[in-house]
């Protein structure tokens, strides 16, 4: 038991600076918590939990491992997360309404096509990912250190990341909410839309950066690791 306690701190750690620092899925909860408020993005948090619960399981079988291990597939996810990333950034530029009830016919028909992420798209989203593969992969590294069966090792694996995860993901969320009171005047939204768009595009001009260096030949670049668990 010792020996478990020993791996579970650094485990429960890292999860927690993976999920709590800012990151691709924070900063669209931050967005979402702004524009429908924070009950209407509960199904994002959830899926973005679900989506990690999947990852850790899969990594843990060994393929999120094989999948980082292939240059061509990290550089095809963080090609597709990019370009996921620079939609929600126009998207960003063009919203004007901070909640609901837009005036005009126009700006009511844009109101509502304009909707929070399903549980299911914000799963999705993970696996093209790459910081999350890797989060997954090196949390699953250390979860198979366990001094527990097969079962007991995946179960604790899985309700710590649960238990870690949405709640750090929902301080996003909740401090978008807490900020829609502040971003009821036009000019005050599209400041603050233009600085959450501009926010989004240095992400992934982040994210490109190993890419537009040449990349690696081999996967993941042990010197990039810690980037990796920021990406969450």
């Amino acid at each position: 038991m010792e020996s478990l306690s020993l791996l579970l701190a650094p485990l429960a750690m890292f999860m927690f600076v993976s999920s709590i620092t800012p990151g691709p899925n924070n900063l669209m909860l931050l967005s979402s918590g702004i524009r429908f408020g924070f009950n209407r993005t509960v199904p994002h948090m959830l899926g973005i939990t679900g989506g990690m619960v999947l990852l850790l399981l899969i990594a843990y079988a060994g393929v999120g491992a094989l999948m980082l291990a292939s240059p061509g597939l990290d550089k095809l996810m963080t090609v597709a997360c990019c370009a996921y990333l620079l939609w929600l950034a126009t998207a960003l530029l063009k919203n004007d309404e901070p909640g609901q009830g837009a005036a005009g016919a126009d700006a009511g028909q844009g109101a509502a096509a304009a909707r929070p992420m399903r549980l299911h798209e914000a799963a999705l989203f993970q696996f093209v990912n790459p910081k999350a593969w890797a989060m997954a992969v090196a949390a699953s590294t250390i979860a198979d250190k366990f001094p527990l069966p097969l079962a007991a090792r995946l179960t604790l694996m899985v309700l710590l990341s649960a238990a870690i995860n949405l709640p750090c993901v929902s301080v996003w969320a909740l401090f978008g909410k807490t900020m829609r009171r502040h971003l009821r005047t036009a000019r005050v939204r599209q400041a603050f839309n233009f600085t959450m768009a501009a926010l989004v595009v240095a992400t992934v001009l982040w994210m490109l950066l190993p890419l537009m260096n040449g990349g690696t030949t081999s996967g993941i670049d042990p010197l990039r690791e810690p980037a990796y668990a920021l990406g969450r």
